[in-house]
């Protein structure tokens, strides 16, 4: 599998999702289909023919309102489908920031306190809460797959990361090549990267230390939010009270022993259950097809 960002120009993380082996060894995810990124929104007119020659034809931006506002994706003039699906939902950059005292209305209204922003923190609420809406989005990588798509954030990194990584699982790649493609990402958001976003950030009033963690991508930090899900969801499902449709299962142990969590996670938020099957038809092929 491939770790190395592509060449385009006004971004920084922008990858193909396609190389990595499943478990079994005998399949691979197919190349040049679906990607992941940072933000979107410096590409030059050669990016746009680079995007428009990788073939991407949709592109989803999982970013909030408070940073698609400040940040446009550029992508005017390419036939592309643009999706917007916040992650958050809006929640933790919303149209305009808020105050101490809006903040806190704003926790006691819905449950989400957003005055911890640690990575661990974050990652935390996401799962917790917002796993509906990554069930949308997993939903539409299987609805555009076979039309080459593009998912991004604003690092390509925790979002567009936890993301990529449940793609990646619910193809049946093992989670060490899972983790890799994650941690990966801090080797690439180096340098000009922080420059560029500790003065995004700064222009809308957010510290440097948010800005900071923007480059962060501890591996240990994905493995604990999949044994987390795991735990959670794969160990029951094991036992015979996961998540099923039409009576059958859908998240078995895994070859590799963990306990297909993932995908049940992913059902029980919401996610069609034929996108697991379609990620597979459309994105799966020979091992030897990817030499």
């Amino acid at each position: 599998m491939s770790l190395e960002r592509l060449d385009i120009e006004g971004t920084f993380n922008f990858r193909d999702l396609g190389g990595a082996p499943t478990r079994a060894g005998d399949q691979a995810v197919r190349h040049g289909l679906v990607f992941r990124a940072d933000g979107l929104a410096q590409l030059t007119d050669r990016a746009r023919a680079d995007l428009e020659e990788l073939g991407i034809r949709t592109v989803i931006d999982l970013r909030d309102i408070g940073e698609r506002s400040k940040l446009p994706d550029a992508v005017d003039g390419l036939d592309v489908r643009r999706i917007e699906l916040p992650i958050f939902d809006d929640h933790f950059f919303p149209a305009r920031p808020l105050s101490v005292d809006e903040m806190k209305a704003a926790a006691a209204a819905s449950g989400i306190d957003l005055s911890d922003r640690s990575l661990a923190r974050i990652y935390d609420l996401m799962i917790t809460h917002f796993g509906h809406r990554l069930a949308l989005a997993v939903d539409a990588i299987a609805e555009h797959c076979d039309g080459g798509v593009v998912f991004h954030c604003s690092a390509g990194k925790d979002r567009t990361g936890v993301l990529g990584a449940f793609v990646l699982d619910l193809l049946g790649v093992g989670r060490s090549e899972i983790v890799d493609e994650y941690a990966i990402t801090s080797t690439h958001l180096s340098d000009g990267f922080l420059d560029s976003i500790t003065r995004d950030f700064a222009d809308a009033g957010i510290s440097r230390n948010l800005a900071a963690t923007a480059t962060a991508a501890p591996p240990a930090l994905m493995h604990d939010l999949l044994d987390r899900i795991d735990a959670d969801y794969g160990a029951a499902s094991a036992k015979g009270k996961g998540t099923s449709v039409g009576g059958v299962g859908t998240a078995s142990a895994n070859e590799d022993g963990t306990g297909g969590g993932v995908e049940a996670y992913l059902l029980a938020h919401g996610m069609d259950p034929t996108t697991p099957q379609r990620l597979r038809d459309c994105l799966l092929e020979p091992a030897a097809n990817t030499a």
